[in-house]
């Protein structure tokens, strides 16, 4: 379940993921360790207004644990403003199934609630298991870029079409 972030959040989010060096390796380059740089994260990209175009909290339904954040997040890497789906979860949780569920969500939300035409999720080449599920949610490889808070990046992208 994806919900709005609340305060007492940032702890168990920090513990399980942020703080996780594999998997801020995935995510961003090990950029969030830091407790401090993990706050503002948390403060400033995630949707603590509830508008449903930013990410949000990820809750495991069967213990309700904060297991990760996951969620649209505005993106220009093709040149065009879209939304990337994301999905970052505690190392617990991996090979669980998880990903593929809350990708498939992500882009239906995207195309009936956000009525977008595609939708775009941003990989790390490194990232074997996410190339995976990106591909079995029928989306296709079409770029690669570099930027310097998330280095090297395979971009998938699915359109409304497919």
């Amino acid at each position: 379940m994806i919900r709005a972030p609340r305060p007492e959040d940032f702890d168990p989010l920090y513990q399980v993921v942020l703080s996780d060096a594999e998997v801020m390796r995935l995510a961003f380059q090990g950029q969030l360790s830091d407790q401090d740089r993990a706050f503002d994260f948390f403060s400033s990209v995630l949707d603590h207004d509830a508008t449903g175009r930013k990410p949000g909290i990820l809750i495991e339904r069967s213990t309700n644990d904060v297991i990760g954040f996951a969620g649209p997040l505005l993106c220009s890497v093709l040149g065009a403003p879209d939304y990337e789906i994301g999905f970052v979860l505690a190392r617990r949780t991996w090979g669980h199934g998880y990903a593929s569920e809350i990708g498939r969500a992500q882009i239906e939300y995207g195309f009936t609630t956000l009525k977008l035409d595609r939708v775009l999720a941003q990989v790390s080449p490194e990232n074997a298991a996410s190339i995976c599920v990106l591909e079995r949610l029928g989306m296709q490889l079409c770029s690669t870029t570099e930027t310097s808070g998330r280095g090297v990046r395979l971009v998938y992208a699915i359109d409304q079409s497919s």
